[in-house]
């Protein structure tokens, strides 16, 4: 990844903040202050101590580098010098299931790691080890200098909870993460107490060194599962607790010790469907901003936040932000607060929020200042940073925003990734980073580029066609634009049959994303041609094309042009469509009397409710001509579960949803023969949620289509909400 280039007219401002850095790195090397894990440290205090972006150079914030990672990012970056490579490192995973590791100075990847299944836990790094949990179950342990996996820690559920690292008692340190159950929706869980990595031992002796401490699960419902990143702190008794929020249906805020597992205390906040606590907590020490034995603060999707006493989990006071701002749209609070002083900063359905954190009063809202733009939903965790009479907050919104601001309210900087921002900012190394939901990483500085950012077309394949396959290398062209100058133009190229992304430096199909290098016809230009090409599989099938073009600055152009197109293949394949449901289409089931939904409160629906599926399936050519088969997936498009079938889940027969990819066998209504039509269905979820429905026929010569039937989207909504995006 290309490194932004610093023009004359910022080199002033460049020397001012390489000499802060320099006066914030050690003799090894390394920066005073790193990024180790979800909003910075175990207490979740949200607070760098890295001095390098002010308040004052805020404004000047501009694009250092930006990280294609192949996938849409929910997770939030750490970032941790490594001793054995001598540089700052940027970890973050994706939707596609790869954790990555990038050139904090850079933007070039290191190394990648593939896993099961999407990540939506954010890692947390200790020594030269990273960790983090995804929706395939395990909790991963890699060398965090090379990407190697150590060990891994199986669990019965979707981990989206991002581990926290402590060493309770210096008894040893001690990974712990919530799960919420097999499909991660409403169906149990546990919080895990794993024991850390003894790096001295080699990786095949896992099972003596990442082993089970204690798990806890002494919910009232067996039904409760946890995505609430816990948070550690030491009550002023002395004993160590791991805090964390519980799903539906408890809804509660849960002090574990730490040492031996057993409950503290907990604190039950209002029930209601969809209510859960998904913030993290935020702990301050005992004898901090009056409260003896220390105080969690933590909100619920309820709309309220908490202060509760560390040692009891008495609440010593809840501010409604449902009161406060009644007429605020957006889901339910998510965002975990930042601590500095006696000032807490969380999100909300409009922006930012800044309460007392003594008494619970509102100091501000960003809607309060006529000078602030509209603020979307933010479900980012605040991050502050700069020196200590001179800082700034920074924060993502649901409109794909990247936002600064001052301690008082004002925004300061902004830009725009073009799609919504899950991931909470990581600021060290004298950057901030961020992941968007566009899949791409973004790293600024002050001092970054300043100019438009790139633009870009591909004009062939166009969209939608279908390109004859010849066996020689399909060409790919287009043209890029830029008011500095384009440097470069990345190409990448799935097979949508596969999952799997051309890699020209192995010559293979990779399950990882990868990106190659087009040649441009002008290089350096404000407009250029770019062309590049790949070699076609002689089976042919649906492809995806995605063109990323980047400027002089370091900029990369956020639309991301892509097209999907087919290739003929050179053999003779069945062909498949799928005739219902339709694109788009919306289902609305009979609700659960016993779960009514309102504005505020979504419904549950009678179960079981199947949706039907059905199409048609030919095979006229080859050795043995007909349709022996046809495949189905469906994918939860929320969850990134799938469908088993009826019978269930392999070995659980009564789990009809799992994270990793299956499919299931259609009804033919002539087995064998050269046409057929075909029909299945799958149960849904209890509340609404948006489809994916796959489907491929396998012909009498064991030959599958290789375009594959794709319907994108189908909804389930409630019985009012007749709207499909």
């Amino acid at each position: 990844m290309l490194k932004a280039g610093i023009g004359r007219a910022r080199t002033l401002i460049g020397l001012v903040v390489f000499a802060a850095m320099l006066s914030s790195t050690s003799a090894s090397g390394a920066l005073a202050d790193d990024w180790p894990m979800f909003h910075h440290d175990p207490t979740h205090s949200g607070v760098s101590t890295d001095t390098t972006i002010s308040a004052t150079l805020a404004p000047s914030l501009g694009v250092d580098w930006v990280a294609n990672t192949g996938a849409a990012g929910y997770t939030s970056p750490a970032v941790v010098f490594n001793a054995q490579l001598g540089k700052s490192l940027v970890y973050v995973g994706n939707q596609s299931g790869t954790m990555a590791a990038y050139d904090a100075n850079t933007g070039d990847r290191v190394w990648y790691y593939k896993v099961g299944s999407s990540i939506q836990s954010s890692p947390a790094v200790d020594g030269n080890v990273i960790y983090f949990g995804a929706s395939d179950h395990n909790l991963y342990a890699l060398n965090a200098s090379t990407g190697q996996k150590i060990c891994s820690f199986n669990t019965p559920g979707v981990i989206s909870s991002s581990p926290v690292v402590a060493n309770p008692g210096g008894t040893g340190k001690v990974v712990y993460v919530g799960e919420n159950g097999l499909t991660g929706s409403d169906d149990g869980g546990n919080v895990w107490a794993v024991n850390a990595v003894n790096t001295s031992v080699t990786p095949t002796q896992c099972s003596t060194t990442f082993d089970l401490k204690w798990k806890f699960n002494g919910f009232h419902n067996a039904l409760t599962g946890v995505w609430s990143p816990p948070a550690y702190g030491v009550d002023s008794g002395g004993r160590p607790l791991i805090v964390f929020g519980t799903g539906d249906p408890d809804d509660t805020v849960v002090a574990v010790n730490a040492v031996t597992g057993t409950k503290a205390w907990e604190y039950q906040a209002p029930i209601g469907t969809d209510t859960d606590i998904g913030a993290g907590p935020t702990i301050s020490a005992p004898g901090v901003n009056g409260f003896a034995d220390g105080e969690v603060y933590i909100a619920s999707k309820y709309k309220e936040l908490y202060a509760l006493n560390l040692k009891t989990g008495i609440r010593d006071w809840m501010f409604s932000i449902r009161n406060d701002s009644p007429t605020v749209g957006g889901g339910g609070t998510r965002s975990t607060a930042a601590l500095l002083g006696n000032n807490l900063y969380f999100g909300y359905g409009a922006g930012l929020y800044d309460v007392n954190a003594t008494t619970g009063a509102r100091v501000w809202k960003t809607q309060g200042f006529s000078a602030n733009p509209a603020t979307p939903e933010v479900v980012s965790s605040p991050a502050i940073g700069g020196p200590a009479n001179d800082r700034a907050m920074f924060f993502g919104d649901m409109g794909g925003a990247v936002r600064a601001y001052s301690l008082s309210g004002h925004q300061l900087w902004a830009y725009n990734t073009g799609s919504f921002i899950y991931s909470s900012p990581a600021i060290a190394n004298g950057h901030l980073y961020v992941a968007s939901s566009n899949g791409l990483l973004y790293a600024f500085n002050v001092g970054g580029g300043v100019s438009a950012k790139p633009s870009s077309t591909i004009s062939a394949p166009t969209n939608g066609s279908t390109v004859t396959n010849t066996g020689a290398p399909v060409t790919l062209s287009g043209s890029s634009t830029d008011d500095t100058g384009v440097s470069a133009v990345y190409v990448a190229v799935k097979n949508t049959a596969t999952g799997r992304w051309w890699d020209p430096v192995s010559q293979t199909w990779s399950n990882v994303f990868q990106q190659f290098l087009a040649t441009l016809g002008s290089p350096g230009s404000t407009s250029t041609s770019w062309t590049a090409s790949f070699p076609p599989p002689a089976d042919g099938g649906g492809f995806y094309l995605q063109a990323d073009a980047v400027d002089s600055d370091g900029q990369h152009d956020p639309n991301l042009p892509s097209v999907k197109f087919t290739l003929t293949s050179l053999s003779s394949p069945p062909d498949t469509s799928i005739t219902a449901p339709t694109y788009r289409q919306i289902f609305h089931p009979p609700v659960d009397p016993a779960f009514p939904c309102n504005s505020t409160v979504e419904c549950k629906y009678q179960m079981p409710y199947y949706v039907n599926i059905s199409g048609t399936a030919t095979d006229t050519a080859g050795a043995h001509p007909g349709v022996k088969y046809v495949r189905v997936s469906v994918r939860n498009i929320q969850h990134g579960d799938y469908y088993c079938g009826d019978a269930g889940c392999p070995g659980e027969p009564s789990v009809f949803w799992q994270p990793t990819f299956t499919s299931f066998l259609a009804n033919l209504g002539s087995p064998g023969a050269t046409s057929t039509s075909w029909s299945s269905h799958f149960l849904i979820y209890d509340h609404q949620h948006q489809y994916r429905i796959i489907a491929w026929a396998i012909d009498n010569d064991n030959v599958s289509d290789p375009v594959r039937a794709n319907l994108a989207k189908i909804c389930v909504n409630d019985p009012t909400y007749n709207q499909c995006f």
